[in-house]
């Protein structure tokens, strides 16, 4: 018979428990870990090695740990034992009164707290109602007036009464449970105040209050007093809010110190330094302590962290913050003990802190130390130097062989006014004689001045072009864009949510429109992209539909544009056209840019030939200057007569213009202040856009094969079918490419190369081949536009009627302009359009218009559709089906 072992299942389960609660990274932090995220996962400098690199690895998600240079490895509990000496037992009691709701130090400059409201949201009144921290401080502060070991640790501290009364201390005896109703027991729990099991989160704890700008207790700081604690500082969960003795920040502008703990800014005001405020830990200045010393202005900070190897480390990063947010900055710790605490219970007296504030070096960002200091505004630098002014304008953004600026040198009463290049010598130097002999100084002083203004221009030339690589560089990814992004791309109606999301972004109607103008865009990554050309008349929603999609492109692949000048494409910055989604509005530019646009779509470049001076000789040569172009362009017309050699690069794109899509446009107009359209634009459209660029930023180049090409066939009757059949191909390669996440990567050997691809597959060409049939045929084949279409099917509705009533053919019937108005309703301007290419494509004969003043009238040829496509010399999905079948 088998015994259970209860106590072994216990632990099992309080050790899966604990797991569930504990947060790795926080109890890393509790041990003075510090880490940066890379990818997945944390990394960090290893704890039991030598390491100068981080190489110890954390996942925060698995709760586990490993480190790539000594081989230490394991889980919460294997931490514990390893950084305490301790058995799995003791490692469980630990992390019981851990307690992962409790965090300790977070790393919040690497990643911003919540921002802090300006007022504090808890509910005042006389009772535990709500989350009232001050009703809980008050009943803490009563605790601590009965407690003599509390009264005691304060006392061991050396912190006396007037400090503890003034910043409202108290003790939590664990008593508070009996005093608060179930509903506020809630409350509280939820705050953190009570933890997961119910137990007082701070019991056995001094707490000192942490407030907002009003005054109000926001947040706790919990110090337990046992000197065998395991976990010694404690926060209610969630982000960081409050600060103690944040006035200090407006009354001391001159000079602010922060601290590493709440107890050493304590001992410091108990010792009679009042400009203090701490931070919640080695790694804990959060953006309110960033956002409280902007907004009073602080003038120097000084950072007074612990005489510890984590301390001096946690100071250095925090010097660096510092400094890019503009505050100047000192440092100083205690001497030869660990924290300020220590060195007020050693009986040290004010005057030695002072000393040591006085003889700190003080470090100034760029251009602002007492002999230099610089000032910008409106493009005009004014830099202080050796009490002389100088006021600089002209300083171009970008400058790198010349650097001719205007400068106004003021000294005293003095002034001085003149132009120089402050990248020559010698205009330096003339510069420098002039201004010497007019204020009475050395020259020598003078140019130093000069330099160090070059020096600093040049530091914020190169920080702005930074800058500019930053922005235009691709942001990484959050985990959280990863899943919206892959789980979008992996879905099976991939399709019909792009059609869904852009009528919710607000374009309805027309799917298959929709369809190609998102994969064109999408094509952008590919060598071969896709161009469209949308011909359409005025208010028919060209630009709407070309709007949506490129809301849902990443801003660093677009390039939308409504006007080009002659030679602006060949300025664009290099890499600016590759890969990219080129919007250029109307279709109407000089020949020049026509031309340009021609060469881009087929030769894949911009190529120029120019004139410039030969570096060697002097002497002036051609030059031809080459970029390379990849892009998918979009462009609108209202003009059917569009060159046609930039038509022939393009799909021709037409907007449906019947009254059915009129009125769902009319539906969704009527829909535009509606409380629900109003919901949709605040919430589910920036939703949209976030899942389609998270997506189009996860797509990667591939290869892709399309083993089903060469069955494939497309009419042949005119000559731009040579390329509209290539223009097919890409589209389905496009669709494949859309879809990658959804496919198997297939690898290739040849020889000692390997090759890896996707393969287009039957859906892929379903998709392309209904918008190829359905929806581009028509207007490439027969050079009609759905206009053209709807105004002949119009004339030969009025004409059998006509016929039918005079006992006439169909063809005998003529109609004048205005009849044909005045029966379709539709304007003067637009009739006569779509008369004139009705007549020249020979569907409609004009007769009469003679000398005696008789009015043309137009008359159909025959009694036949136009809009009529065969599209049966292009192979069905299911033909496609039986050859491969045939091939297997």
């Amino acid at each position: 018979m088998k015994t259970l072992k209860v106590s072994g299942f216990l632990d099992e389960f309080e050790k899966d428990e604990i797991k569930k609660r504990v947060d790795i990274l926080s109890l890393f932090s509790s041990f003075g870990v510090s880490y940066e995220k890379k990818g997945r996962s944390h990394m960090a400098k290893c704890p039991w090695h030598d390491d100068d690199t981080p190489s110890l690895s954390i996942d925060q998600g698995k709760g586990l740990y490993n480190c790539f240079g000594c081989g230490e490895s394991g889980d919460i509990f294997d931490l514990v034992q390893k950084m305490e000496g301790i058995d799995f037992k003791d490692s469980l009691k630990y992390l019981k009164e851990f307690d992962g709701s409790i965090v300790p130090f977070s790393k919040t400059l690497e990643v911003p707290a919540e921002p802090v409201p300006s007022e504090s949201h808890q509910p005042e009144g006389g009772s535990f109602e709500g989350v009232d921290l001050e009703r809980v401080m008050e009943f803490y502060r009563k605790s601590l007036s009965t407690s003599e070991e509390a009264v005691s640790y304060f006392d061991q501290r050396g912190i006396d009464r007037k400090v503890l009364s003034r910043f409202g201390c108290g003790y939590a005896s664990g008593k508070l449970r009996s005093m608060v109703s179930d509903e506020q027991f809630k409350e509280l729990k939820q705050a953190g105040v009570f933890n997961e099991k119910g137990y007082e989160s701070f019991k056995d704890c001094v707490v000192i209050p942490l407030l907002d700008s009003a005054g109000k207790a926001v947040g706790l700081y919990g110090r337990k007093i046992s000197p065998t604690a395991k976990v010694k500082h404690l926060y209610l969960k969630g982000p960081h809010r409050g600060l103690l003795n944040r006035k200090a920040a407006a009354v001391y502008r001159e000079e602010v110190i922060l601290t590493e703990s709440v107890i050493d800014a304590l001992s410091l005001i108990q010792m009679g330094i009042e400009n203090v405020i701490p931070c919640y830990g080695a790694n804990g200045f959060t953006e309110e302590h960033l956002s409280l010393l902007h907004s009073e202005r602080v003038k120097l900070v000084t950072i007074a962290f612990d005489n510890d190897d984590s301390g001096r480390a946690a100071a250095e990063k925090l010097i660096e913050s510092l400094l890019a947010e503009g505050f100047p900055v000192k440092v100083i710790a205690p001497p030869e003990v660990k924290d300020w605490n220590e060195l007020l219970t050693l009986g040290s007296s004010v005057d030695e802190i002072k000393r040591l504030l006085e003889t700190a070096d003080v470090i100034y960002p760029p251009g602002k130390s007492p002999d230099f200091y610089v000032t910008r505004e409106n493009g005009k630098y004014t830099f202080e130097i050796d009490q002389i002014i100088y006021r600089v304008l002209g300083v171009k953004e970008v400058f790198i062989s010349n650097l001719r600026v205007n400068i106004r040198s003021q000294f005293g009463e003095d002034v001085f006014l003149d132009n120089v290049d402050l990248y020559s010598s010698r205009s330096r130097t003339s510069y420098a004689v002039s201004l010497a002999s007019r204020f009475s100084l050395e020259v020598k002083k003078i140019e130093k001045s000069l330099m160090r203004i070059v020096e600093y221009l040049e530091e914020m030339r190169d920080e702005a072009l930074n800058q500019a690589e930053k922005e235009t560089s691709v942001p990484s990814l959050t985990e959280e864009e990863k899943r919206i992004g892959l789980e979008f791309l992996r879905s099976e109606d991939l399709f019909d949510q792009i059609v869904s999301d852009l009528e919710t972004i607000g374009y309805v109607g027309e799917d298959l429109n929709k369809l190609l103008m998102y994969l064109a865009a999408t094509s952008r990554k590919l060598d071969d992209p896709i161009s469209i050309l949308v011909l359409s008349q005025s208010a028919s929603g060209k630009s709407m539909l070309v709007d949506a999609v490129s809301r849902l492109i990443p801003p660093e692949d677009l390039l939308q544009v409504s006007s080009l000048s002659d030679q602006a494409l060949n300025y664009v910055e290099e890499g600016g056209l590759v890969h990219k989604f080129l919007v250029m509005g109307e279709a109407v530019h000089s020949d020049v840019v026509e031309y340009q646009i021609r060469e881009m779509l087929s030769a894949r470049q911009l190529s120029r030939l120019i004139t410039t001076k030969d570096e060697k000789t002097g002497q002036m040569v051609s030059k031809k200057v080459e970029r390379e172009v990849i892009v998918a362009s979009v462009m609108s017309s209202t003009n059917t007569e569009v060159n046609p050699e930039n038509a022939s690069r393009c799909f021709l794109l037409n907007a449906d213009e019947t009254d059915e899509q009129t009125v769902r446009i009319h539906e969704r107009q009527r829909q535009k202040y509606s409380l629900h359209r109003t919901s949709e634009k605040r919430k589910t459209v920036p939703e949209i856009v976030k899942k389609h660029i998270s997506a189009q930023r996860l797509l990667e180049k591939k290869m892709i094969v399309n083993p089903y090409g060469e069955h494939l066939d497309f009419p042949s009757r005119l000559m731009r079918s040579r390329r509209d059949n290539d223009r097919f191909i890409d589209l389905i390669a496009t669709v494949c490419f859309l879809r990658q996440y959804q496919k198997e990567v297939k690898i290739h050997e040849e020889g000692n190369e390997r090759i890896e691809y996707i393969e287009c597959d039957l859906k892929d060409y379903g998709i392309a081949y209904r918008i190829m049939t359905e929806n581009l045929l028509k207007s490439m084949l027969l050079e009609i536009t759905p206009s053209d279409e709807k105004l002949y099917e119009a004339i030969r509705e009025m004409a059998k009627d006509e016929a039918k009533s005079q006992n006439l053919k169909v063809s005998e019937v003529g109609f004048t302009q205005r009849q044909i108005r005045e029966f379709t309703g539709l304007g003067q301007s637009w009739v006569k359009q779509h008369l004139r290419t009705l007549v020249e494509l020979e569907y409609l004969m004009i007769s009469g218009g003679g000398r005696s003043g008789s009015r043309n009238t137009y008359r159909l040829r025959s009694d036949e559709k136009i809009g009529v496509v065969d599209v049966s010399v292009i192979p069905t999905p299911d033909a496609i089906e039986k050859i491969l079948k045939k091939r297997v």
